[in-house]
Parts: C-alpha cells; structure tokens; sequence
C-alpha cells in the first residue's frame, strides 16, 4: 500500500504539480486582491471625503450614464472601506470574460473608472485562477486540481508517518546534511506543517467549483435545508421602491448589520436582494446574510441569517471566508497568501528530489560491467 502511494504522489506531483502551484501562486495573489487593485488603479480611491454621501439612486444614476448604451445595473458594492469606492455592475458584453464595473465616489457619486472585469490585472488573475482563462472547462479542472491536492495531502501524511521512536527528527529540519536531505526535510516538513491548511483551501476551493455535490456531501453528514429557491415579486405593476428604501427596509430585518452588497431587479417581477454581514458574522469583508424584498412593496419575501441557518448551511456558506482567510481575520488572511505558496516549494523541492535521484540511477547504470559476451569458435 505505502508503494502505491509512492508512485501515485511522485508521479501526480510531476506531472500536475506545475499547475497546482500556479492555482497556489494565483491564489495568494488575490488574498488582498481590492487592496491590490486599488493600489494598481489608484484613480478609484481619489475622492475628496464628505459629510454628506451621495445616496444610492445618485450613485447608481451615474454609472449608468458612464456605460455606452446605458444598460440596467444589476449590482452594487459598497465600499470595503472608508475612502473605497462603490463599484457598480452591468451586464457582460458580447464576447467579453466579465461584466462592466464601474467604480464611482461615496460622497458626489463621481465616475472614477469604467473598466471590463476579466480584463484589468487582479480580476485577470482572478479569472487565471478560478478558469485557467478557460472558462467552465477550466472551472472543472481547477475543481479537480483541488481533488488532486486532497489526494496529495493524504498521500503525504501516509509517507511521511514516522516510525516508533523517529517522531522528532520527522519534524524538524536539519540543516547539518547534504543539499538533498535538506530538500528532502523541507519537503516532508513544509507538507506536514501546513497540512491542515491545505486541507482547508483544497476543500473550500472543491465546494465552490462543484458546489450541488458539496451540499450532497456536507448534507449526509451534518443537518442541511435546501438552498432557498428565490421569490419573484407579488406583482409586475406599479412603480418600483427607490433603492435607499429598499435598504432602509433591509437594516430593519438585519438591525446592527453592515449593508455590503445590493441586487436590482433585472425585470418587472424580479425582487430586490440585500446581503449584510449581520451581528455575530465573523468575517470581515463578506455578507452571508441576505434579504429578498418585492420590489414595489417592500415586503420581505425570503430572509435568511447565517447565523440561525442549520450547521450544515452554515458549514457550506463558511467555505468563500476560509478560502481567502477573511473568516480569520488578518492573521489568517496572511495564512493563506503563505499556505498559497506552499505547492510551488513542494513542486520545486519535489522535482529537485526525482532528479537527484534520477541522476544517481543514470550514473550507476553507466558506471556497472557490460556484460561479457562468450566466443563461440568455429569449427
């Protein structure tokens, strides 16, 4: 059995392992990929500070008037922070890889940048890391690559299991030995240690690609509701609730909660959506609560708090903050960008090993007696 592991953890590591790193490099990239973003676009933070906040009709008015053809927003985020702006989505272009953002002051709602998602440097790598830049076909092998690394971390934990009596040299990494054995500890004690999470990422990354067979498997372990089917509003007549009601009725559902996204109808009968990262929310930066509300009445259709939803629920919607460490605060947002990192050493000491070794067999082929050859005299 440990043979087999053998050969399939060297031999997927060689020739998957190239991938894997790059999914891992990508994915460190982003851990603070709006604080990148704006430090690579910084015409989206230069705004003069205010009082008075323009409202959410302004804001979204402008943006509007900024994209050609003036299409519907179907999306707004509120800034991430005091001094970010509020980026507003449109509908995908023909042929482009994303939707139209476009980034427009809190405070006079001025247009600050009208860009293509997919295409400006973050969401690029965003897009490398999530599609390969290969759309669904890519999504599934980004989802099978996370299988990949699951396979590896077990694989791994089953050849580097110490024997009796060799616990401590099995986690330490001796720097007294020849360059392989120091290759050779790094790449036993960098798995070992971060184990866990890679575990995590591996897992968290498989259930946002494959997210029905996630809740399949999540849901015959620990309680679980179906995920709610999302209503239309009552009636397709009369005139719609501007946005800043719609919100102001949303806080009254989530009292004490941070407003972080909005979803417009995209027609007559659709519902307005509220997410809010309610009380008792551990992360920072993602709303997991949400609210859906008729869009001429206001009425509540559909709430849900993340915090009361049964554990296999909440087990399912923890997995996007672990993933990129916000559920962990800023410690743990620094875990994953080093945890990120951590394939491509393994890769790198790992092909370092094989050649090594590979090397060394070369060597001693060529170095052993031909065989003799017995002459045969004629008679």
């Amino acid at each position: 059995m440990r043979r087999s592991f053998f050969i399939l953890h060297k031999y997927a590591g060689l020739t998957l392992g190239l991938l894997l790193s790059l999914i891992g490099l990508t994915g460190s990239l982003l851990v603070f990929d709006h604080a990148l973003d704006e430090k690579l676009a910084p015409e989206t933070v230069t705004f003069a500070p205010s009082n008075n906040p323009a409202s959410y009709s302004e804001v979204l008015a402008a943006a509007q008037a900024a994209v050609p053809g003036n299409p519907q927003p179907v999306r707004l985020m509120t800034p991430r922070q005091p001094g970010s702006p509020h980026v507003i989505r449109f509908p995908s272009p023909e042929g482009a890889p994303g939707p139209i953002e476009v980034s427009v002051s809190p405070t006079d709602a001025e247009v600050l940048a009208v860009r293509g998602w997919g295409k400006y440097t973050m969401s690029w790598i965003y897009r490398l890391h999530y599609t390969l830049l290969a759309g669904s076909t890519g999504k599934t092998i980004v989802g099978l690559m996370g299988l990949l690394l699951l396979v590896f971390c077990v694989t791994g934990v089953v050849l580097w299991w110490p024997r009796k009596g060799r616990w401590r040299r099995a986690l330490v990494i001796r720097r007294d030995r020849n360059r392989f054995r120091l290759f050779f500890d790094l790449h036993k004690v960098l798995g070992i240690y971060f184990l866990p999470l890679l575990l995590l990422i591996a897992f968290s990354g498989v259930t946002m690609v494959f997210p029905k067979e996630a809740d399949a498997v999540v849901g015959s372990l620990l309680p679980m509701e179906a995920r709610p089917t999302l209503p239309r509003s009552r009636t397709d007549q009369g005139t719609p609730l501007d946005p800043e009601t719609i919100v102001a009725l949303g806080h009254e559902a989530f009292p004490g909660g941070e407003l972080k996204r909005i979803y417009l109808p995209r027609d007559a009968g659709d519902t307005y959506g509220l997410s809010f990262r309610a009380a008792g929310e551990p992360w920072q930066n993602y709303g997991a609560s949400f609210v859906r509300l008729d869009q001429y009445s206001g009425e509540i259709l559909l709430k849900q708090d993340v915090t009361s939803i049964p554990l296999g629920n909440q087990v399912v919607r923890w997995q996007f903050p672990l993933h990129n460490g916000d559920a962990l605060g800023l410690f743990g947002r620094w875990l994953i960008l080093l945890t990120g990192l951590v394939p491509s050493l393994l890769f790198g000491t790992g092909i370092y090993l094989w050649w090594k070794k590979h090397k060394l067999k070369r060597a001693r082929h060529q170095a052993a007696p031909a065989p003799h050859k017995v002459q045969i005299a004629e008679v």
